[in-house]
């Protein structure tokens, strides 16, 4: 099985490729390739400031642990990806960045939270979102 995600994801990444390449030229794709991957290891190395600032906010308790742990193997994967030669490599390396794949990853519900006064009793109300038109 995951033979098969393996052989989906080269062949998209040849097509992107390729009409990438007839868009913006074969020596555009080469720039966009040494840029994308300059860029990556820029990422990799200033990761820790990145860390620095989110493990800040963790203990703080401003995120959640899943979030903490989540954003930080998608800034890292994202790097890793940056690098790597290819047009869908690089739009799902900014894509990790920018952490839009968590967000689409994340249920379409929205929990509202109330706590009491005596703090004993937590009145959760869940609002499910209609996307059809």
């Amino acid at each position: 099985m995951p033979l098969i995600f393996i052989l989906l994801y080269v062949f998209f990444e040849v097509l992107l490729s390729y009409e990438i390449i007839g868009w913006i030229g074969v020596f555009g794709f080469f720039l966009e390739i040494i840029i994308t991957a300059i860029l990556g290891f820029g990422l990799l190395i200033n990761f820790r400031m990145f860390f620095k600032e989110t493990l800040g906010r963790f203990y703080l308790r401003g995120i959640s642990q899943g979030i903490f742990f989540s954003s930080n193997v998608f800034r890292v994967l994202g790097a890793i990806l940056l690098i790597l030669p290819g047009a869908l490599s690089d739009v799902l390396g900014i894509l990790m960045q920018f952490s839009i794949i968590l967000m689409l990853l994340k249920p379409s519900s929205k929990a509202n939270v109330k706590v009491s006064s005596d703090s004993e009793i937590i009145d959760v109300e869940v609002i499910e979102k209609d996307n059809k038109g």
